[in-house]
């Protein structure tokens, strides 16, 4: 049996792209939830992980508000 545990879900693009690529994480697979049909990204539990996870609850929307500034 698969300790789901050790893996975290991410069903945010904005997270996504803060997780790839402001921290360099890679994710494992992309799939979508089988009742919702909203696709998410899986990620290995790892100390890196929830460090970039609790930064990512603090500062994400100055992040992606300097990002979406960036781009427009």
């Amino acid at each position: 049996m698969v300790n789901m545990e050790k893996y975290f879900f991410c069903y945010s693009t904005n997270l996504l792209e803060f997780l790839r690529y402001e921290k360099g994480f890679k994710y494992i697979c992309s799939a979508k939830h089988i009742t919702t049909n909203k696709q998410f990204w899986l990620f290995e539990r790892k100390e890196e992980l929830k460090i970039a996870l609790a930064e990512y609850r603090v500062d994400g929307e100055k992040l992606i508000l300097k990002r979406n500034f960036l781009q427009s």
